[in-house]
């Protein structure tokens, strides 16, 4: 093999390929193939051109081997489609070689080559699917002939380049629309966080006097109105739950939840999610069991969410179960604390386990939407259980109940701090 084509080959296997060129970026992308262009093609300089459709024209993207005072001129100089070689180029869809170009026409960018010393080019149109990218300039100080074989290479070469300069440019829209979303999703988190806020200031107030005159501080409430006010207390209060769910969420999705560490009592954790769950379960006229380990020792974490966790999955227990029992159960595991909570509801598909742990994911049927909700709780336990370097899973068969499991470290601040 000559030596060049042993060069040709050298550079042929440094294309940009498609597969290799999305870590990079368009200017990366760019000067990679003008200078193996240049160096593929045997010439002295090499320009990548970008169409511009709108005024049917070229701009300088991209060049190897070119001075930078010819650079800038060039940059300065409108190349009209109609006024050079690469026009007729980029309409036919093949390269045209000029083995002098003294015998063009006197247009802007002939005379700047010609002053610059360039004598031959070879141009290649960057075409993909009828859409015109620009063109691949290569440029020769002497006045000569492009051999055939030169250029086929360079359409080939040209092909590639293609490829690998949309790949970039999708690439970087990608990451254009990522960050875009992003920031899209911070306004959001925190517009909810404040609305949030703001909905549960005046909230707040309209259950302290409703809870004030349903305790007769401002007189006897009696008969039709005593309901009223019980009614009004109870719907507030679930509204204030759901306005807590969704600024959980914005502060999770805004990276704003943070865990409070401390010592914390499991069986203290349990007492006070049974004593909020027990009058929701009496009320359905199910039985809450509770069974707890002896000598479970002391954690660390943060106990007002771990109990806001735990009380998210038996207020989902009691919700869906109609008829039987709910049982809360805690025990160690080595150096695992596990919370488990088992009822005797309809049970939950194998296909839908994964997917209620999504924020505003419920199981699809009539009687979930029946029974109401955001489908937020599960998503915002999963996430404080993950905050404590834990996890939470599920265990279920259709038509005989569910069992959620909680495991964290007992010593969730160590674990944390360790990561």
């Amino acid at each position: 093999m000559s030596g060049d084509g042993k060069r040709g080959v050298a550079a042929w296997s440094k294309l940009p390929r498609p597969s290799s060129t999305l870590p990079l970026d368009l200017t990366q992308v760019l000067d990679l193939v003008s200078s193996r262009a240049m160096l593929l093609g045997q010439a002295d300089a090499c320009g990548l051109f970008r169409y511009d459709r709108t005024n049917r024209a070229f701009v300088l993207w991209r060049a190897s081997g070119l001075d930078q005072v010819f650079s800038e001129r060039i940059r300065h100089i409108r190349i009209l489609e109609v006024e050079t070689v690469m026009g007729s180029a980029i309409r036919q869809h093949v390269p045209v070689a000029v083995s002098d170009i003294m015998e063009l026409p006197n247009w802007p960018l002939r005379d700047a080559a010609v002053e610059a010393g360039i004598r031959s080019v070879l141009v290649v149109p960057l075409v993909r699917a009828e859409r015109v990218f620009g063109t691949l300039v290569l440029m020769r100080r002497e006045q000569a002939e492009f051999p055939r074989r030169t250029v086929d290479l360079m359409q080939t070469f040209a092909n590639q380049s293609v490829l690998a300069i949309q790949n970039a440019r999708l690439f970087r829209e990608i990451e254009d629309k990522s960050h875009q979303l992003e920031i899209a999703s911070q306004h959001k988190s925190q517009f909810l966080a404040n609305m949030s806020h703001e909905l549960r200031t005046p909230l707040n107030a309209v259950l302290g006097y409703t809870e004030m005159l349903l305790d007769g501080v401002y007189g006897g409430v009696t008969g039709e109105a005593h309901e009223i006010l019980e009614y009004v207390q109870a719907n507030g209060q679930h509204l204030l739950a759901l306005i807590n769910d969704v600024l959980d969420l914005s502060k999770i999705e805004a990276g704003q939840l943070a865990l409070v560490l401390d010592e914390y009592a499991v069986q203290g954790v349990i007492e006070a999610v049974v004593s909020v769950a027990q009058p929701l379960a009496q009320a359905k006229g199910l039985d809450v069991q509770v069974n707890i380990a002896e000598d479970l020792p002391l954690g660390r974490g943060d106990e007002r969410r771990l109990t806001q966790a735990l009380l998210n999955l038996v207020g989902n227990a009691i919700k869906f179960t109609d008829a039987g029992w709910v049982t809360i159960a805690a025990t160690a595991i080595g150096d695992l604390l596990e919370l488990a909570v088992t009822d005797t509801g309809p049970g939950i598909a194998p296909a839908d386990q994964e997917r209620i742990f999504d924020a505003f994911q419920q199981v699809d049927n009539s009687s979930t939407r029946q029974k109401g909700g955001t489908g937020l709780g599960l998503a915002i336990s999963r996430h404080i259980v993950q905050m404590h370097g834990g996890t939470i899973s599920v265990e279920s068969t259709p038509g005989q109940g569910s069992t959620f499991r909680i495991r964290i470290p007992l010593q969730a601040g160590e674990v944390m701090e360790a990561a």
